[in-house]
């Protein structure tokens, strides 16, 4: 078998050296790593296709995939002792010290405190604690493919975001992945016209493949349709903590859930695609080109290319907002996030924004919310990273370029319910009031 490809699924993209004994994607690896570290078990579909663990199934066996995994030489104690070497922090000036001199304080998230034995030892570094990211960096061994792990000399005290997943993190984590799927599960009734036999079997991370996308028609576009909004309350009211919020609260968390939906799940529809191809994927199982890139309509003699100024004026509203989707879609694409990764980084905008809006008692919640979702992704950044601090702070600074995107959807989503641009839900019209 060809070096540069993956001896599990066989794909060619993002070979870039062993993980974990074998010559696999980053795909294969993360999903290797998450199996041993969260100890899944899988049971076989018994299908041929999804059976045969080809990047190019539209359904892979977790269980075959799994088994192959083993058979091309990976090895799960190389997993465990990732966390077991992970035992040292990088501090500013290239110091190193281990992190049993450290703790991390569960009142201030990802705030690493240093004892004073290691601070009296070296002054420049005075008790106290580093909440900035430039001033501290995890230092993990980048090479997963040593022959067996190193002997630890002494026990690791990493504290709760670095050891083994506590109750509430795999509570929190399976809660999200549980809703997201439901959503997914949804969309592929809706709008791939996948069989239900086949969607009850359960295993997509997104409701899409390439046979199943259609070509965006701008002249069709209608928003979103009360399935949609009914598929996003059941989202909404499954987040734990929205049934604590009053009426007026959980009005504008719904409204809320309405616009991240939107934006993120056709940022990760497209990451799942493939930023390769170009194609910006909407929620709705429709794509639209991106190369060449798409007329706004605001370009000289566009409006030759309409039938009537109706149609050149839902063109400029939607165009505009989609090609600034893509803007997004490209660096979430570069992240490259998986799908624990996505669950927990939607949710923790949903409350982070979602914050700002609500009563005293409504920002309790959300704040509670919150911190218990940015545990989880910290932990969840560990599992396909080897650099947990770099990985959950680029998860972190992803919210700057996606709340933007948020309100630029709603603005124009004001425009174009005002004019009578698009002949949308009556739902649709009280969403676009929230912000």
């Amino acid at each position: 078998m060809s070096t540069n490809i993956c001896e599990v699924c066989e794909s060619s993209s993002n070979i870039s050296c062993n993980h974990f004994g074998a010559k696999t994607c980053k795909a294969c690896a993360a999903f290797f790593r998450r199996t041993v570290s969260m100890k899944l078990d899988y049971t076989c579909i018994e299908q041929p296709d999804a059976c045969r663990v080809h990047h190019d199934s539209k359904l892979i066996c977790r269980f075959c995939r799994l088994q192959k995994c083993h058979e091309v030489g990976m090895k799960p104690y190389l997993v465990k002792s990732k966390n077991e070497r992970k035992q040292y922090i990088r501090i500013s000036k290239g110091l190193v010290y281990k992190k049993s001199a450290i703790h991390i304080n569960d009142n201030q998230n990802d705030t690493l405190h240093f004892s004073e034995d290691v601070t009296a030892n070296h002054p420049e570094y005075p008790p106290g604690n580093f909440q900035n990211p430039e001033e501290f960096e995890l230092l993990e061994n980048e090479m997963e493919n040593e022959a067996t792990p190193g002997p630890s000399s002494e026990s690791s005290e990493a504290g709760p975001f670095l050891d083994a997943m506590s109750p509430e993190i795999q509570e929190t984590i399976n809660k999200f992945l549980n809703l997201e799927t439901s959503m997914c599960d949804r969309r592929r009734l809706l709008y791939a016209e996948t069989p239900i036999s086949i969607v009850l079997e359960g295993g997509r991370e997104w409701p899409y493949d390439n046979a199943t996308l259609k070509m965006f028609d701008y002249k069709l576009s209608q928003g979103l349709s009360k399935h949609d909004f009914v598929m996003i309350m059941d989202y909404a009211r499954g987040m734990p903590g929205f049934d604590e919020l009053n009426y007026a609260d959980s009005v504008f968390c719904y409204r809320l859930v309405c616009a991240v939906d939107f934006v993120m799940n056709s940022a990760y529809y497209t990451f799942k695609r493939g930023i390769q191809h170009d194609e910006l994927v909407l929620n709705d199982g429709t794509f639209i080109p991106m190369t060449p890139t798409p007329l706004t309509g605001y370009e000289e003699n566009a409006n030759l290319l309409f039938e009537n100024q109706d149609d050149l004026m839902k063109f400029r509203t939607l165009m505009p907002l989609l090609l600034h989707q893509w803007k997004i879609c490209v660096p979430f694409a570069q992240l490259a996030p998986n799908y624990e990764e996505f669950c927990l980084i939607k949710a923790i905008c949903i409350w982070h924004v979602s914050y700002y809006r609500l009563s005293e008692d409504g920002r309790r919640v959300a704040q509670t919310q919150r911190d218990r979702l940015i545990r989880a992704l910290h932990y969840a950044c560990g599992l396909d990273s080897d650099d947990v601090g770099e990985r959950f702070g680029n998860m972190i600074m992803a919210l700057n370029y996606i709340m933007e995107q948020i309100r630029n959807l709603n603005c124009s989503f004001v425009m174009i319910s005002f004019f009578g641009i698009l002949n949308v839900d009556s739902l649709m019209l009280d969403v676009t009031s929230f912000w």
